[in-house]
Parts: structure tokens; C-alpha cells; sequence
């Protein structure tokens, strides 16, 4: 990149104070970068090796490392704070590469204004992540011979007091994504009038995350989170191209969300129901009434959120719908007012060519 000259003494715009809110919103990457890059440089010391370790691998086995045949366990743990703060640092960094490298420069070879540049980079910079979590989804589920046709094995020792470490690490991975929105809202530079909105929306999305983490329901939640996030990537997809001025396109892909959309909240409720069902089964046995309890506040939490997106999802509809008949009836107006200017243009010319046929008539009387 070619700098321009600058005499001494003088402040060059494109370079902002060190630590200046430009300068930390323009060197984001960078600065995160680094910091992660000093957390993991600290496992190659003895000294500083247990400290970085809780911040970079899976930590509270719970099995016996004497015994190589046995498949490794852990549990939930303190440590996993560090670990969800380390990788949502991680995300950050990943999502600021991401906007500055592929999103910005497809926005700016489409001439996309102001607004529907901010809408473009949002939605599509969070649909690899989505992507992400239904691939690791699919792949920890496949690891434990859960998935093609095995489907019931989610509920065979759910809740879980320890997990395998791919489960464990898929799950602060997703913790760490739903965390790293947080701060990103300052960093892709948020209106104020629309941040208690997403930190809403945010908040939501992490209390049953963290909620099913905590309380061992991991494998039905990570079955909800291959449902939720595929309609994410739908939802994401369809904005990205209506934000292009692609609509034709974006219009067929809403479609496909509707119906994408209403299946996954029916489905994600069904799977609440069918968990809580099975839960209740093993109150007594296996399952203490605290736990339970606890099991049973999440599962609330989630069905709660499935009705009242539902009820957002009919509101939306029938807001497009509104609108769609207002740009009708505003349609039809506009072509009976074209229609009306056209017939008194044709009715002032009839009577502008009769005006001249008299004139002429009466000069030749003359």
C-alpha cells in the first residue's frame, strides 16, 4: 500500500492515536492477534505452560491417563471461562479477517450504499460460523455413532456428567461464537438504537447454550443447534442477496426460509417435549429432583423461546403481506392517476383540435 508523504510535525489522517477508538476499531485483528498468539506462545515454556494451557486445551479430565484404551472423559469445569473467553477472542480476530478481506471487497465491487452495506457484512460474516457449528455438529455426533438412524443414543445417558473432549471443545467453541457477538457490535460499528435489540437477540441465543452445557444436555441441544443454525444459514443467505439487489433471487430463498423456519421450531419444540418425557422417566433412578429441576428450567427457557419466535415469525409475515398489499394498492393508484392524466391529455387535445377546426371555419366565412 503506498503512504503518503507527510512533513514533520504533521497528523496524517490515515493513521489515527495509538489506542484511539479508530485506531482500535481499524487494527482489530491485529491487536486480538497478537494477544492470542502471547496466550498460546506460553505453552512452549514449562514455566508459563499450565496457565496457557487453560486457556488453549480441554481441561478436568475425569479419567485415568494410566490407561491409553480408555476413551478420555471430562467434565464441566472453572476452567472452561478462560477457554470461552480465549476463543471468543479468536472469533473476533477470524471475523475481522473474514469482513476485511472477502465481505468489504464484495460490497464494494457491488456499489452498495451505507446501509445495505452494514446489512451485507453483517449477515454474511456470521453465516460461516453457522456453517461451522452444523459441520461440527454433524461430525461430533458421527464420531459417537449417534447420527444415521441411531438417533435415540441422545437420550440413553442424557444428562451427562462428563463428555468426550470433541464434544466438550465443539461445545465452548459455540460458547465462544454467541460471546464474541457481544464485543463485535462495537467493533462492526452498531448504531445505539439498535443495540439493545441484538443484545436481546444475543442474550437469548446463550442462555439455553449455556444453560444445556451446564446441565449435561448436550446431545439433544447439539441436535437443536443442526436445525436452529441450518435455518440460520438459510436466513443469512437470503439477506446477504437481498442486500446485493439481487431480489428475485432473495425472494424464492425467503420462501424457503418460511418453510425452514416453521419446521425447525416445530421440530426443536418436539425434541424438548420428547427430552423432557425422558427426563421425567429417569427422576428417581438416575436422576436426582435438583437436577431435574435444573434440566427442566432449560427446557422452559427453550420451549418459551420456540412460541415467541413463532409468534415473531406470523408477525413478520403478516408485515410482509401488509406491505406487499399497500405497494399494490399504491401501485394501482399510481397507474389510475396515469390512466386519468392520459385521458384528459387526449380530451384537452380533441378539444384543442375542435377550437381550431372552428376558427378556421369561421375565417373562411369571412
Amino acid at each position: 500500500m503506498v503512504k503518503s508523504v507527510k512533513k514533520p510535525g504533521q497528523k496524517s489522517e490515515k493513521d489515527p492515536p495509538i489506542f484511539s477508538h479508530e485506531y482500535l476499531l481499524r487494527n482489530q485483528a491485529d491487536l486480538i492477534s497478537s494477544a492470542c498468539l502471547i496466550v498460546m506462545s506460553g505453552l512452549l515454556f514449562k514455566n508459563t505452560r499450565a496457565l496457557s494451557s487453560k486457556f488453549c486445551v480441554v481441561q478436568h479430565n475425569t479419567t485415568n491417563l494410566s490407561d491409553p484404551d480408555v476413551t478420555q472423559m471430562y467434565s464441566v469445569g472453572r476452567a472452561d471461562l478462560c477457554m470461552t473467553l480465549f476463543y471468543a477472542l479468536l472469533c473476533i480476530a477470524i471475523h475481522a479477517v473474514e469482513n476485511e478481506y472477502f465481505w468489504e471487497k464484495i460490497g464494494r465491487r457491488l456499489h452498495l450504499s451505507k446501509t445495505r452495506m452494514s446489512e451485507f457484512m453483517d449477515q454474511g460474516s456470521t453465516m460461516p460460523f453457522h456453517l461451522a457449528i452444523v459441520g461440527g455438529a454433524i461430525y461430533v455426533l458421527s464420531q459417537e455413532n449417534i447420527l444415521l438412524g441411531n438417533i435415540g443414543q441422545l437420550w440413553v445417558s442424557s444428562p451427562v456428567d462428563e463428555m468426550t473432549m470433541y464434544m466438550k471443545f465443539y461445545w465452548i467453541v459455540v460458547m465462544a461464537f454467541v460471546v464474541h457477538q457481544y464485543p463485535e457490535m462495537y467493533f462492526m460499528r452498531v448504531k445505539q438504537e439498535d443495540m439493545p435489540n441484538k443484545i436481546i437477540g444475543y442474550t437469548a441465543y446463550l442462555i439455553p447454550i449455556m444453560g444445556a452445557y451446564l446441565t449435561g444436555l448436550v446431545y439433544p441441544a447439539t441436535l437443536i443447534l443442526i436445525i436452529h443454525c441450518s435455518t440460520e444459514v438459510i436466513k443469512a443467505l437470503s439477506d446477504v442477496i437481498e442486500s446485493s439487489g439481487k431480489t428475485e433471487i432473495s425472494q424464492q430463498l425467503y420462501k424457503v426460509w418460511s418453510v425452514a423456519f416453521v419446521i425447525a421450531r416445530n421440530s426443536i419444540a418436539a425434541i424438548t417435549v420428547v427430552t423432557f418425557f425422558k427426563l421425567k422417566g429417569k427422576l428417581g433412578e438416575d436422576l436426582t429432583s435438583s437436577r431435574f429441576f435444573a434440566c427442566f428450567m432449560v427446557l422452559g427457557v427453550l420451549l418459551s423461546l420456540q412460541v415467541y419466535l413463532g409468534l415473531k415469525f406470523v408477525q413478520t409475515i403478516l408485515s410482509w403481506r401488509r406491505q406487499a398489499k399497500e405497494v399494490a394498492i399504491a401501485q394501482k393508484k399510481a397507474e389510475n392517476f396515469w390512466q386519468t392524466r392520459k385521458e384528459a391529455n387526449k380530451e384537452a387535445k380533441k378539444q384543442r383540435a375542435e377550437k381550431r377546426a372552428a376558427k378556421e371555419a369561421a375565417l373562411k366565412e369571412d
